[in-house]
């Protein structure tokens, strides 16, 4: 790798391990870790956050993983010693943030921005990131499989013969999931599938039109994004995440019920873009907002 690459490349893996990697070049919870300024997670020694305070200088990237419960890092005793506005990044877990207990956090002039995956609030600072795909570190998570999918498995929207595609497992969130498959299941040219080999998962993404994605632990799942990766167009509810789709091709419902068979084949989407899905968009997001290069 030559010099010029090797620094191109170093910003996405600044705090990457064997065991702990970025999922370069898609966007997964430990990609946003892996490419911050600061980390603050599991990995790392809560007691000695107070003293790492300091270290956070103007415009900075901070993850703070949502394993950890958030009044470690927001408590007085650590906040406080906060010197300079930073950008946040929340992530890695399906826990909605900021809850009602961290909602002040984001009228603090220490937070020029908060990257939040599955928020719960509208703020003009607080912005929704993907839960992405899933980390490297994960069997379902494997890096090359993901790649060679996208490069093999994408057919064009006019050549799949799936129409829709349906696999997910209702007792992750019965309530939404179980009325999602109900109406699915009244449709034609659905697959209803159990595939449990991601290659095949992966394949079969490939040549589906739509994919049927309610939510299920959390707001977001990994599924939009291994749709959009593979060229489908993913289902989901209207949420709080709906900002994120804006210049994508996902399709956003108030309610199963009201979508007709006749309005999905109606559509047609001659392109597809990807964008959010690439770890390069979000570090240019995360930097224009800090006012870096």
């Amino acid at each position: 790798m030559s010099d010029k690459s090797y620094s191109a490349m170093k910003p996405f893996f600044r705090h990457a391990t064997v065991s702990r990697n970025s999922s370069y070049p898609f966007i997964s919870g430990d990609t946003f870790r892996a490419m911050a300024d600061h980390v603050f997670d599991e990995t790392t020694d809560v007691n000695k956050w107070p003293e790492r305070m300091s270290d956070i200088g103007l415009g900075d990237t901070v993850f703070l993983g949502t394993e950890v419960p958030l009044i470690k890092f927001f408590s007085n005793v650590t906040f406080n010693k906060i010197r300079h506005p930073f950008v946040l990044i929340t992530h890695n877990s399906d826990a909605s943030v900021p809850t009602r207990h961290f909602r002040w956090v984001l009228d603090n002039e220490k937070i020029l921005a908060w990257f939040a995956s599955n928020p719960d609030h509208i703020h003009k600072k607080l912005f929704p990131i993907p839960i992405g795909l899933a980390n490297a570190r994960w069997p379902h998570g494997n890096v090359r499989v993901f790649k060679q999918a996208f490069k093999f498995y994408r057919k064009s929207f006019s050549r799949r013969t799936t129409f829709l595609f349906v696999n997910f497992k209702v007792k992750n969130n019965r309530v939404q999931r179980s009325k999602a498959l109900k109406w699915a299941l009244g449709l034609p040219n659905v697959t209803h599938s159990h595939v449990t080999s991601r290659e095949l998962y992966l394949r079969e993404l490939g040549n589906a039109k739509f994919v049927l994605s309610p939510p299920g632990h959390g707001l977001d799942c990994h599924r939009t994004w291994e749709a959009i990766l593979m060229g489908a167009v993913p289902i989901v509810l209207r949420s709080r995440l709906d900002p994120l789709f804006t210049d994508a091709a996902v399709l956003i419902v108030d309610d199963w019920n009201n979508l007709s068979i006749e309005y999905l084949q109606s559509l047609e989407y001659n392109r597809l873009p990807n964008e959010i899905l690439f770890a390069k968009y979000w570090r240019k997001r995360l930097m224009d907002v800090a006012k870096r290069e």
